[in-house]
Parts: structure tokens; sequence; C-alpha cells
């Protein structure tokens, strides 16, 4: 087995190197206009009504093939009356002057053909005046003044602390204004604020350079100091959405840039274009950057997430930038489910090819890996492989669905997430809800049910397992992060201490929603520790019980909070347990738990989420394919909210069964599924796939014998192969903590481990029992591969082996060796 070291070599300087080439070089890759069919100005109409009003505007080009792309930093703009409304070269549209007013037209061209938008001009009596609001708390924001690296920071920077990311902006004016040692402004003299003379590099400041005098930053602070820097708090309108254009787009070669537009609207119902104050994120800052006026650029083709802030809300750009094939036709498999045709239709919109469908030895591996975690025996193999049934491998699912392997197998992913382990489940404790998860999967019980089960158990955890999830989730907020991460797939951690920074979810709604578990008692029976200095650990049975009201003080405002479901939403409840109205808003009124659970179960039957990591659903990390997870939800849902009817369905479908060798044109791609993923082996499963081809269980301590690894009850049972190949030690809610990186470690294990040494030493093995058995060396190397592989030996694999074997002095020994050197090779150490 091959250890691939770790790479530490940043590209991040490479990628600025290429970013800057592409501004200086864009225009030099214009496309041939000789085929565009038309320009279009986005908005078509703008409206301008205050002097201090911008529209940035965005032109995108139609090709006659039906392919579009931005071309807004080609096209060359003018109008038509220069003493209504001015336009700068990159777009940006403003009011002549401040006393200008009437209807006008905004010109883009490119080449021969040409776009019209209408421009009204038409300012209120009373000019607006610079809000603190909706300005300055923006410009603190877009100048990163807030964020968590800067004076966001817990301790500030300096002497200057604000709230992260704005999210107390009335705290920030206090600062600001009235800071003892934090003041930062002078009304006297504007120009010699910190606030102002930091950011233009004119002082000292560890932040550098924020923006220059000239920018509309600069403009802003000025004159709200110079106004007296006043709070407008309840005189201006809050913003209630936030939206940015496109929401959704592919470009078409060459473009390598993207104008996106933010636009807020207000409480009173009046919108406003908020591009130059909005804060912009990327998905990967090494292969694309976003300008302040919004102008996206990439190093090279790919798909890119653009995520907008503006005073407390998100927008996201999902964008596309096609690389040059001219030739490309699509040539992949007919679909066979709705899953097949959203995955294909993104793929051929992306000019991106699927690998071709995998072998029938191939599948047959993947099936019994994916689905119940062991190998199929020689003769199964061989009853594959040799039957001509079209339909072989959807009757292969079904049988695979039947087993009981399969609920050893899916119950093993659920004890990962629920975290069973010794410390706080005790050696008894993990044993029973090892137990209790298993029988859940084998009747395969709807996971609302499911899910409600494990939200509202009471009792004994051990004559009522589901209780166990008031063992390792011990106070509200714990039971609150679990809650959201478990069954939603949202990480709220961030919202404990803070309004989450890049999601929706508030510090209010956080703990409205710990509230919900904020009654629950835990009452230890007959616990003897080992480690008395260790308050975690709990070896007897725990009493799950509530007491008095779910209500919990929040701990900023100290206000008294009542239990909510997510999104505010106020539960209504009886007998002092919030734990079943929220149970049932979970599992009947709200649609994320089934986005969630059948995202997870396309993670573990490709490698990887629609929404990528799997828990961190949020509107800064939307689903690579939204049409894909919309199909996934509603055979979920239809399937009554099991998990065998939409396994069933996924492995049956078309991009499941294809094969893991690249093309030329997707041999880049990761998230868009245009072949199936490698990946190693689970720690519980390689184990068992090695005991399996050698026919010999493994040597596990403390159950009876023939029991395999994925049965195995907690976290610390099993050998040191098992933790060398990243069997978690669930301490985490999350499927990140199963590790699937190559170490040194593993090598070793493989090369002389004891594990793997019993197993292939044994004389009652597989090898022993085939040299007794009088085969020939042809059928023994033949069986061997099936067991391992799934397939026959190719003429020169063959050939190799029985010379080896032929001339060795030890028989036995020999094919010791080939056996060896099929379990320590990467086509039976990988999930392919």
């Amino acid at each position: 087995m091959r250890v691939l070291p770790s790479r530490f070599c940043s590209r991040l300087g490479l990628a600025i190197l290429a970013l800057s080439l592409a501004s200086v070089c864009h225009r030099a890759a214009l496309a041939d206009t000789t085929s565009l069919h038309s320009l279009a100005i986005e908005p078509p109409s703008i409206q301008l009504t205050d002097p201090s009003d911008r529209q940035q505007v965005a032109v995108t080009a139609r090709f006659d093939d039906g392919s579009v792309r931005d071309v807004t930093t080609e096209a060359t703009f003018s109008v038509e009356g220069p003493a209504v409304a001015h336009v700068t070269p990159s777009g940006l549209v403003t009011p002549a002057s401040s006393t200008a007013d009437g209807p006008t037209r905004l010109v883009a061209r490119l080449g021969d053909s040409y776009a019209e938008a209408d421009i009204t001009v038409a300012p209120s009596d009373a000019p607006r005046p610079i809000s603190y609001r909706q300005d300055v708390a923006a410009v603190l924001s877009k100048a990163g003044c807030n964020m968590g690296a800067c004076h966001g920071n817990l301790n500030g920077k300096g002497g200057f602390k604000l709230t992260l990311r704005g999210d107390d902006p009335g705290q920030d004016l206090l600062t600001i204004t009235r800071g003892v040692f934090a003041r930062r402004i002078d009304t006297t003299a504007p120009e010699s604020s910190l606030i102002l003379l930091k950011a233009l590099g004119r002082l000292p400041h560890e932040g550098g350079r924020r923006f220059g005098p000239d920018d509309i930053e600069a403009h802003i602070l000025r004159s709200w100091i110079a106004g007296g820097a006043r709070d407008d708090l309840g005189a201006v309108p809050e913003v209630t959405s936030l939206s940015i254009f496109p929401a959704d787009r592919i470009n078409a070669a060459p473009a390598l840039t993207q104008q996106v537009i933010v636009t807020a609207t207000f409480t009173d119902g009046s919108t406003r274009d908020v591009t130059r104050l909005a804060a912009f994120d990327v998905d990967d800052p090494t292969a694309v950057a976003v300008s302040p006026s919004g102008l996206v650029r990439r190093s090279g083709s790919g798909e890119s997430v653009v995520s907008a802030r503006f005073l407390g809300k998100h927008a996201v750009s999902r964008l596309a930038f096609l690389p040059d094939r001219a030739s490309f036709v699509w040539d992949g498999p007919a679909p066979k489910t709705p899953f097949d045709e959203a995955v294909f239709a993104k793929l051929e919109a992306l000019t991106i090819h699927p690998s071709p469908p995998a072998p029938d030895h191939v599948f047959l591996r993947r099936a019994y890996l994916d689905t119940i975690g062991v190998l199929p025996t020689p003769d199964e193999a061989r009853a594959f492989l040799d039957s001509d049934d079209p339909d072989k491998r959807a009757r292969l699912v079904d049988s695979l669905l039947d087993r009981p392997e399969f609920a050893d197998f899916w119950a093993l992913k659920w004890a990962d997430l629920l975290r069973n382990e010794e410390k706080t489940m005790g050696p008894k404790g993990v044993w029973a809800f090892q137990r209790w998860l298993r029988d859940q999967i084998a009747a395969d019980v709807p996971l609302t049910d499911f899910a409600e089960a494990l939200l509202t158990a009471s009792g004994s955890s051990w004559g009522n397992p589901p209780a166990s999830y008031y063992r390792t989730n011990r106070d509200p907020e714990t039971c609150a992060e679990s809650f959201g991460q478990i069954f939603l797939g949202v990480r709220l951690q961030c919202a404990r201490c803070h309004n989450h920074p890049f999601d929706t979810w508030t510090q209010d709604e956080y703990y409205g929603l710990a509230a919900a578990f904020a009654n629950i008692e835990r009452k230890e029976v007959n616990n003897s520790r080992r480690d008395r200095l260790n308050s975690h650990e709990i070896n007897g049975d725990v009493l799950i019980h509530l007491k008095g009201s779910p209500r919990m003080t929040h701990p900023v405002s100290r206000a008294r909070v009542d239990p909510q479901a997510p999104g505010g939403i106020l539960l209504e409840f009886d007998d002092n347990d919030a734990r079943a109205a929220l149970a049932d808003w979970l599992t009947q009124h709200d649609e994320q738990f089934a986005r969630n659970m059948a995202n997870r179960v396309w993670f573990h039957l490709f490698g990887r989420g629609v929404v990528d990591p799997v828990d961190d659903f949020r509107s800064s990390n939307p689903p690579s394919n939204p049409a894909l997870l919309d199909a996934l939800t509603d055979a979920f849902i239809a399937g009554g909210y099991r998990v065998k009817p939409l396994i069933r369905q996924v492995m049956t479908s078309a991009v499941y069964g294809l094969d893991s060798t690249p093309r030329p044109t997707n041999v880049d791609d990761e998230a868009n599924f245009a072949r199936a993923r490698i990946k190693l082996l689970p720690a519980e499963v390689l184990l068992d796939a090695i005991a399996s081809a050698l026919d010999r269980p493994s040597d596990l301590d403390g159950v009876p014998p023939g029991t395999r690894a994925v049965m195995l009850a907690g976290a610390n049972t099993g050998p040191e192969f098992l933790d060398a190949f990243g069997k978690p030690d669930r301490l985490l809610t999350c499927e990140c903590e199963r590790s699937e990186e190559t170490t040194l470690s593993q090598a070793f294990q493989l090369i002389n481990g004891s594990s793997v040494r019993a197993i292939l030493e044994d004389p009652d093995n597989r090898l022993g029992q085939l040299l007794d058995s009088h085969l020939s060396d042809e059928a023994i190397l033949d069986e061997l591969y099936l067991a391992s592989l799934c397939r026959f030996p190719a003429p020169e694999e063959r050939k190799g082996a029985l010379d080896y074997v032929s001339s060795a002095e030890n028989r036995r020994r020999a094919w010791e060796d080939l056996a060896w050197a099929l379990v320590n090779s990467k086509e039976f150490l990988l999930r392919r």
C-alpha cells in the first residue's frame, strides 16, 4: 500500500497571480460577436429617487446556440440624456446632479449589438441623510472592521471592540461615539476622526488601508460624523430581505467574470441597490475574488458560490464558468430515475461527460459494501457475474436490503452520529442502545418515528434505550446543538455566543430552542466510576425525567426564554414537556428534516452529500444540485420517511452505477457526481473484508465468536487496527469524526499488524481449506480473486501468480504471500 504524504504547499500565491492576469487580459478574450443573438441589461428599468442613489447594472449576452455569458466588462455604456444621469465605464448609474430630474435611457453596446434600459430620475423634496443604521453599519461590515479577526474579536483590537459582524449596532454606536478608551470620532473635525484616518491608511493600522478617500465608504463616514454621528433607530425602515442577480448562472466560454447586483428590500416596501455596501464571501478564495463593486473574477473554469451580506441578511449566487468545449456532445446513459434526470441535466449544462457504467464486478462489490458492509462470497460473486438477467442489478439491491447485515451496518452509522460511546453510556448502556438502533433499522421504522422516539424518551436508559440520547446530550445547549446537527443538518454552535455569521440563526433562536430541553433532569443509578475525577464517566443506569417548566435565561438580555422551534416559533405543550411539540414540528411541519435525511442517505452511498458537509445546511453553502436534492426529498417523503425505499431507488439509478474511471471532461469534477467517488473502506468494514476474503473471523475480545467488527457497540472496543483506520471516538455529533485519511500506522497494520497476521496465518482459513480440497492452482487463484476483488484474475495476473506459486519451496507460504498482496492492493482497500 502506498502511503501518500500530506501536502502543505499553498496555491494562494499562484491563484492571486492568475486572478491578476485575468483582470488585465479579460478584454483580449472577447468572444466572436458574429453569433451574438441579443443583449440584455439588468435591471431593465432604473429608478433614482435621491441624489445618493446608485444603480449597478449587468449586461448579459445571449448567443445563437442558446448559451449566455456576462459581458459587463466588455460592453460600453452611454446615457442619452447626460444632464439627467451619468454612467461609469463599469456600468454604475447615478443622478447627474442633486437637481437632475426626468427620464432618459441607458445604452449598452457590444460590437454591432446594443441594449437599452429606461432611467427615471425623480429626486424627493428632502434628500435622504446618511443613516447610521442603513449606511454606517453596512460600511463597518463591508470594510471588515467587525470581523472576528479584527475589532469583532472577543477582546477587540487596539482597545477598540465592535460586536461580531455588527450583531448589535446600538452597542457599536455607543463604543464609537461614547467609549472612554474606544471613541473613534471627532464631530468638530470629521477628517481627524480615528475611524477615518486608520481606515484610509493615514495612521498605522494593523488592518491596513480599507478604502480610499474618494470611495463611498469614506464619504458615508465623513458625512455621518459631520452630521453629528446620530443614531436613527426607528426613523429609517429596516431590511426585510436581500436578493442577488444572478441567483444562478452558467457562463459560456471564455467568460471568467460576472457582475452581480445586490438589492435590499425594506419594511416600507422600497428597494435599493446596495451592491457597493454589501460584504461578499466566496467558497474558494484561491480561485475566485469579488471586487468592492461586485465584479466576480475567477482564475479558470469551474463553479463558485458567492454570498452577499447586508445588515444581517444574506443572498447567494451560484456561478459556473464553462471551459471551451465547442465540440462537446452529450453521450450519457439514459436516465432511470428523477435523480438521473437532475444529475445528467446539470452535467450536460456544464459540458461534463459522465463516466461509463461500472462493470459488473465493480458494481457487485460496491453494492455489497455500501449496503451491508461485507463482501460477497465467491459463490455469490460467481452467480452474479455469470447471470445474463438484464435486471440482475436491481434484484441484487433488493436482496441486499433484506439481509440482516443491512441493519448491523446502518446501525453503525447512527451509533457514530448519536455518540454511542462507553464513557457516557457505560458498558451495558452501549450494547442496549446499539441493539435498539439495529432493531429500528431492521424494521425500517420511518425516521420521523425514530426521531420522535429519541427526542421524547424518558425513564431508564437501560429499559428504554432511546433515553440514552440524553446521556450524551447533558445540558440544554448541547441538546439544541445536537438537535440542529442531527435532525436538521445545521450547525448552531456559533449562535450560542452571537448571531450566526453565515446563516439566519440568531442567538435568541438558539436559546429558544435550548429552552425546550431546559427541564430535563438525569438521575444516576449505581454509578461506580473507575476515574473518580471524571464527572462525565457514567457506568450505571441513568433515569431521564422532567422537573419544572422548560424555560431558560438568555445570557445577554437576562430575559426568561420560552421554548421555541427554529425560526422563533413558540411551542404549545402540556405537562411541562416541550419535547413532544418540538418533535411534532420537526417531523410534521418542517421539510428540512426530510431534506437532511435524504441528503445523508445520498452521502453514505456516494461519499459526498448534495449539501456538503452534510450537517452544514446554510444559505452560503447551497446544494450543488438543487433539483437533485428536491428529487431525493420527494422520494424520501413518498416512501413514508423510510430509508430502504430511498436506498433502493438511489442504488438502481444510472448515476449510482457509473464507473469511477474519469473521463477528460470530468477528471476535475468533485461535486456533480459525474463518476463514482473512490474512498477508503471504513475501519470496521475493512477488517471484516479481510476476514471475509480469507474466511476467518477477526479476533475481537469480549464478544461471541463470529461477531463482525461492524456489530461492535461503543467506540473503545475492537483491536488497534480499527483506531488506525479511523474508527471515531464518538465525541462529536459529526460525520467528519470518522477519518478517511491515509496514515503510516495503517501501512504498518497491513504489512505486519497482529489482526491481519492472525487471519492470514490461521491454518484453517480459506487458504487452508482450498489447499486441503486438492483443487488446482488455477481454481484456488480464482477463489481468492472472487473472495477479495469479486472478479477473476486478468491473464497477466494469472500468469504471474501461478509462476510464483509453482517456483516456491513452501506452497502454503506462497499462497499467503499472494493473499497478502491482494488485501494490500488498492482495489481491495478502496471502494470504487
